[in-house]
């Protein structure tokens, strides 16, 4: 009877740490799915989700994602089946074919159909600053880079494939004793190579910001407020004619749709003037402002969603 009674007492000592295990394990499990939610996939989302206080519309817009439904993305997608390999057994699918190989070649003609970048953003001036009370508890100062990212995210929705430069040309000027007005001579030093290296390039971006007032720089679309956009070309280079032709064009685009949106294309040379902006490297590039030193960063953002759809319509035209 003792040995009886002693079995049991180890298999229910034995049982009890089993189900301690399972919970511990279960905790576990369900701690490192959360925390590796992502609630924001994109830049646009983070940066919807820190505007929400302070842009009214950005509240009301209808999101399809909830926290369940992250959970369960983050398990499977529905729509691609070979995920639940992926994120259960550490499967790696080749993101090109879904995961299976039909016709190799035709497959890796539709891959580089998709990869190949139609768009380029770079910024000269990366130290240029924007408004934005949301970012302050996150000791962020919004920016022309961030507005690139923004473009990037709006553009690759569109299915716009489009690179920006991640290099910090401020850090590039401080070790080599540059100065600000060197700052075009920094920026070639890290775009030339890749312009010249993506001959599928349809339209290459210098995105800046302007310093003039808050009213010369703001309108008033679809009840939001958005921030005003100009094109500089300079024309002390072979390319100028290509240059603003192309600016015209998609100038012309944007008037049609929004005819406040543009404050027009200007043409500078001359002493006091860069007179090149390093558009003489490609005929396709050009340089947008979008807004000024008073626009917030929301202001951007949504002529950023009303700019998108356009470049989109252009690239493709081109």
């Amino acid at each position: 009877m003792k040995k009886v009674k002693t079995v049991k007492k180890r298999k229910f000592k034995f049982r009890i740490l089993g189900y301690a295990f399972l919970v511990f394990l279960g905790y576990q499990i369900s701690f490192n799915v959360i925390m590796n939610i992502k609630l924001a996939h994109t830049n646009e989302e983070f940066i919807k989700g820190l505007l929400a206080d302070s842009n009214y519309h950005l509240l009301y817009e209808k999101k399809a994602d909830n926290l369940l439904n992250k959970m369960f993305s983050y398990i499977f997608d529905i729509n691609e089946p070979v995920s639940i390999l992926e994120n259960t057994f550490h499967y790696k699918a080749n993101k090109e074919t879904n995961g299976y190989v039909s016709n190799p070649k035709k497959n890796m003609q539709v891959s580089k159909m998709k990869t190949e970048p139609l768009v380029y953003i770079y910024n000269t001036h990366q130290s240029e600053e924007y408004q934005g009370k949301a970012f302050e508890p996150y000791n962020i100062t919004p920016g022309v880079m961030m507005a690139s990212y923004l473009f990037q995210d709006k553009l690759e929705k569109l299915e716009v494939n489009t690179i920006v430069l991640e290099d910090n040309v401020i850090d590039y000027m401080n070790l080599n004793n540059m100065k600000y007005s060197q700052s075009y001579k920094a920026s070639r030093k890290f775009i030339e190579q890749t312009i010249k290296n993506t001959p599928s390039l349809k339209l290459i971006i210098d995105l800046h910001r302007d310093s003039v007032s808050k009213e010369k720089a703001t309108t008033i679309i679809n009840n939001k407020s958005c921030a005003k956009i100009s094109f500089v070309i300079g024309n002390e280079h072979d390319n100028y004619e290509q240059n603003l032709e192309l600016t015209n064009k998609l100038n012309n685009m944007i008037k049609e749709k929004y005819p406040n949106l543009t404050r027009g294309v200007l043409i500078k040379g001359g002493k006091g003037n860069n007179g090149i902006y390093n558009q003489d490297i490609s005929p396709k590039q050009t340089l947008i402002e979008i807004g000024s030193h008073e626009s917030t960063i929301d202001e951007v953002l949504n002529t950023i969603e009303l700019l998108s759809p356009i470049i989109e319509e252009f690239v493709h035209e081109s």
